[in-house]
């Protein structure tokens, strides 16, 4: 009887590590879109985090505290340190052809880089996601406690609050036509601002953070920063969503290049991924939307 319950004991502890082992391995692998394959583009990327893609080229904020954070850049495979010295560099756009970031701590400017310079623009209190229009206007929002969205119009300088009163803003993205959509993370909220009315565009969502609108479809990506188990979502229509990849971790900015290509800040493997279709066709947010894709 004492024979039976040991081997009942070993048997319960060989499950239990198999079972172990299988969750791991279930939490690290990603499954993407049936049409879509993934691959590693560069590793060793700490706390990566803001993601831009210019021809063969792409910027990186690395989100790193203890004012060693840096925007950098690669170009075929080499990377350049842009600027240094910055605390939690998060959010990362272009706007009228200069690199425009956040800083997610207190009060800080929002910096445009000329020439290699980082520029003032405006003052935000830990601005996360930025976005920027065709005319140059930025679009940021706050994550604290009495949040805000705010847009900053760049012939003028003014600056307006859109939304007021946020929790945990994160992403921020906007279309040519003024519509802004935000999300607010720990709510699991997307939000749509139009014609200076806010409504809940998607509502459920595990943490969801970075956001890029696609004006020709008018549909948005959004990403849930969750360690183990994020997600890469598309929606095109209110409270409807297309589950594109899963098993992320922690991804941040997604960005589509030159050759239709999507690209993904995943931080919490360090690193920048991207998805491609395996017929060799760009990935385009109107054939997913017409459910070609």
């Amino acid at each position: 009887m004492r024979w039976l319950r040991s081997s009942d004991i070993i048997a319960s502890l060989i499950f239990g590590a198999l079972l172990l082992v299988a969750i791991a391995l279930w939490t690290l692998s990603i499954s993407s879109h049936e049409d879509w394959q993934y691959s590693v583009l560069y590793t060793d990327l700490p706390e990566v985090s803001g993601l831009q893609s210019h021809d063969n080229s792409i910027y990186v904020t690395l989100e790193t505290r203890n004012y060693d954070g840096k925007l950098v850049s690669i170009v075929d495979g080499n990377r350049s340190t842009v600027v240094s010295g910055l605390q939690k560099p998060d959010g990362l756009t272009t706007s009228l052809g200069s690199l425009v970031y956040t800083q997610e701590f207190g009060e800080s400017p929002v910096y445009e880089v000329i020439n290699g310079v980082p520029h003032g623009l405006f003052i935000t209190d830990c601005a996360e996601g930025i976005d920027s229009t065709l005319n140059g206007d930025l679009y940021v929002v706050e994550d604290r406690l009495g949040g805000r969205v705010l847009k900053y119009e760049r012939t003028t300088g003014k600056i307006s609050e859109l939304a007021t009163d946020l929790e945990s803003g994160e992403g921020i993205c906007a279309m040519e036509s003024g519509v802004v959509y935000f999300s607010e993370r720990d709510k699991g909220i997307v939000y749509k601002i139009q014609d200076g009315e806010i409504s809940e565009y998607l509502t459920a969502l595990n943490s969801p953070g970075f956001l890029l609108c696609d004006d020709e479809s008018q549909s948005i990506w959004i990403t849930e920063d969750r360690r183990n188990y994020g997600r890469l979502l598309h929606s095109s229509a209110p409270h409807q969503i297309k589950v594109m990849a899963t098993g992320l971790s922690s991804p941040q900015a997604v960005a589509i290049n030159s050759e239709g290509r999507l690209l993904l800040a995943e931080q919490g493997r360090n690193r920048v991924i991207q998805f491609e279709r395996r017929d060799g066709m760009a990935i385009s947010s109107s054939t997913i939307v017409t459910g070609t894709d």
